[in-house]
């Protein structure tokens, strides 16, 4: 299994440019699965199984917060403001799997987005009280999911 391609984007203004991405409404074409583009909930977003996928992580929320893609990679650290792209060429097979924690147990919660055809956006919020997200698993089906 090829390794995870891990990018990071310049702090404040990779999140700036991310947000740019999501505000400007670049649309998917009509043949994708789902048609959610922004502000998605867990299982509104799915990518043909077997494309490359890239993912794009921002931290908008107060606390630093750990990103891992297990099995492959080991965590990384973002702190806030911070934006990260990982790159799965292989796509969906095997399953992606990515673990968030807070590095002081805080809440978080995850919005989901897809600003184009192959690409996902996660944009991470603190939030005042449990539950909290903890993960998010793209299927090799291509279903996106939040726990």
């Amino acid at each position: 299994m090829r390794p995870v391609r891990w990018r990071r984007v310049g702090g404040l203004v990779g999140a700036t440019a991310l947000v740019g991405l999501t505000t400007l409404g670049l649309t998917p074409r009509p043949a994708l699965a789902q048609a959610c583009t922004s502000g998605c909930q867990s299982g509104q977003i799915q990518f043909t199984p077997g494309e490359p996928i890239t993912v794009y992580v921002v931290n908008h929320s107060h606390a630093i917060v750990d990103i891992e893609q297990v099995p492959i990679s080991g965590p990384r650290t973002l702190n806030p403001n911070d934006a990260v792209e990982l790159s799965f060429g292989w796509g969906t097979s095997p399953n992606i799997y990515l673990l968030l924690w807070p590095l002081r147990d805080q809440p978080i919660r995850v919005h989901l987005g897809r600003p184009g055809p192959r690409t996902l956006a996660v944009e991470i919020y603190s939030v005042p009280s449990e539950p909290s997200h903890r993960s998010i698993l793209i299927e090799n089906d291509g279903r996106v999911t939040v726990h």
